[in-house]
């Protein structure tokens, strides 16, 4: 791994050639090479890092004109390919400059959110709330889907009632979802980085990664209005309260991390919180919460062991 990191960082050729091989394979059988994708933006954020922003956006634009040209060859899709990888790219990008700029780990990962915030408040300013929107273009696809396979109109029932229910969250969930992929993105473009200049630097800087008590309440705040019944404000407020669970969720695993290695409890212990997030959103939620109230708890201060003198 160390050997491919440090082949890529040495050039933008290099950096291009992986971002584009990643982003072209990641389309050729998805969802099992979708990872790929993931890579093509970790190597992106691992150059941009190392580099800086500028060779950053010289590897991100010649990326992008080699994977039109090849995907377009390959699937008769290049447009809609690196339109789609842009969306990925371009926030990947910003935050590895703010990262390399700030040394804070924790300014990127804002960055990353305010950018989504603010994409969520366009869309309602420019467009007006989209639940509608949603629930028909979903209503269409269920039914081009059911079209296709052949399905009853009654088969496919369940799944417009899903539409129905997932419509008016649907902005929010995409715009969190990219937020949360931009944010691993650049988590794994800094542990490559890592491996390189210090190992375990990231480990690190990921466990004491820490948003403070104005941040928290502002948090707190939002996904309390977005539970009062007042429509439009509500249902916008909702949109941000998913993108806000993003990054105290990331707060909340640092904070397991930290306060697992504070106690020296053995790996399983973190394999088995993971599983548990993945399969249940309860716990998924108190990882958000202990991430909320981090400030307060300050578990991994209280779990730290003091140095004998």
């Amino acid at each position: 791994m160390r050997a491919l990191v440090a082949w890529v960082v040495t050039g933008p050729l290099q950096a291009i050639s992986m971002i584009v091989a990643c982003t072209a394979l990641s389309f050729l059988a998805p969802p099992l090479t979708s990872i790929l994708g993931y890579a093509a933006a970790a190597g992106l954020a691992l150059y941009t890092l190392q580099q800086g922003g500028r060779s950053g956006v010289i590897a991100m634009l010649g990326a992008a004109v080699a994977v039109v040209l090849l995907t377009e060859l390959l699937l008769n899709q290049g447009l809609a390919v690196v339109a789609t990888s842009l969306m990925l790219w371009l926030p990947v990008w910003l935050a590895a400059v703010v990262l390399r700029e700030t040394a804070s780990l924790a300014m990127a990962i804002l960055v990353l959110s305010g950018l989504a915030m603010l994409g969520v408040l366009l869309v309602y300013l420019f467009y007006g709330d989209p639940t509608e929107w949603w629930r028909q273009s979903m209503t269409d696809w269920i039914a081009n889907l059911a079209t296709q396979a052949g399905m009853a109109t009654e088969d496919t029932q369940p799944l417009v009632d899903f539409a129905g229910l997932a419509a008016p969250v649907m902005t929010g969930a995409l715009a969190a979802g990219l937020s949360f992929a931009a944010m691993a993105c650049l988590v794994l473009g800094r542990w490559w980085q890592s491996l390189l200049l210090k190992p375990g630097a990231l480990k690190q800087e990921f466990m004491a990664l820490r948003l403070n008590r104005s941040l928290s309440l502002a948090g707190i705040a939002i996904l309390v209005l977005a539970e009062l019944k007042l429509g439009v404000v509500s249902d916008f407020v909702l949109q941000w309260a998913l993108i806000v669970m993003v990054p105290f969720l990331f707060v909340g695993l640092a904070v397991v991390h930290a306060t697992l290695a504070n106690l020296n409890a053995g790996r399983g212990w973190l394999i088995g919180i993971y599983i548990l997030i993945s399969l249940l959103k309860e716990a998924l939620l108190m990882v958000v919460i202990v991430g909320m109230l981090d400030p307060w708890l300050d578990l991994r201060g209280r779990t730290k062991k003091t140095e004998p003198n």
